[in-house]
């Protein structure tokens, strides 16, 4: 964590930086921006991107719903630069490696993909709000995991959610007041 920008440019000798996301969307001499801020800015943020024609690196998820992740899709494709969401599991050497024995049929046919995350403890309430909620913001790593393993787009995804550690969010709405979630995905 940066707490004092300006301190952090000059030991890097960077000669000009901001607080402003659209200052760097809207400079001309960046050519793509990575944007990691709040999950309910992402997709105001790479449709502003797009629309001046900046590569964009997106930490997930795109969106807090699927209308505005579709726009923001759109956005980058209307306007012909490259979009990435930042799930990085599927760059760890192990998943890669994984995913190439099941590729090259060294494990036999896979029948099944199990896979659990934990996080140490649960978020603040502050950052679960407005963030689209466990299946957006923890549960969409495993999501992508097991379709990088099989190799193949779902057919059918069942998602329960329930509360079960963190009281403070249970008044949130949607799958934001989730603590725990499970999927079953079929291929």
């Amino acid at each position: 964590v940066i707490n004092d920008p300006e301190a952090a440019a000059k030991q890097y000798n960077i000669p000009r930086f901001s607080s402003e996301a659209m200052d760097v969307i809207n400079d001309p001499e960046v050519d793509a921006v990575w944007i990691c801020s709040p999950s309910s800015f992402h997709a105001e943020q790479i449709k502003a991107a797009a629309a001046n024609g900046k590569h964009v690196f997106c930490e997930k998820p795109l969106a807090t719903d699927l209308g505005e992740t579709v726009e923001a899709i759109n956005a980058c494709n209307e306007a012909g630069v490259k979009l990435m969401t930042g799930l990085q599991r599927r760059f760890d050497f192990n998943f890669q490696r994984v995913q190439e024995a099941i590729a090259q049929k060294e494990v036999g046919q896979a029948i099944q993909i199990k896979l659990c995350s934990r996080d140490p403890a649960p978020p603040p309430s502050s950052y679960v709000k407005g963030g689209g909620g466990i299946f957006a913001d923890m549960a969409v790593h495993d999501l992508d995991m097991s379709r990088f393993l099989a190799g193949t787009d779902p057919i059918d995804i069942l998602a329960v959610g329930s509360l079960h550690f963190d009281k403070s969010i249970a008044s949130y709405e949607g799958s934001e007041k989730y603590d725990t979630a499970s999927c079953l995905v079929r291929y």
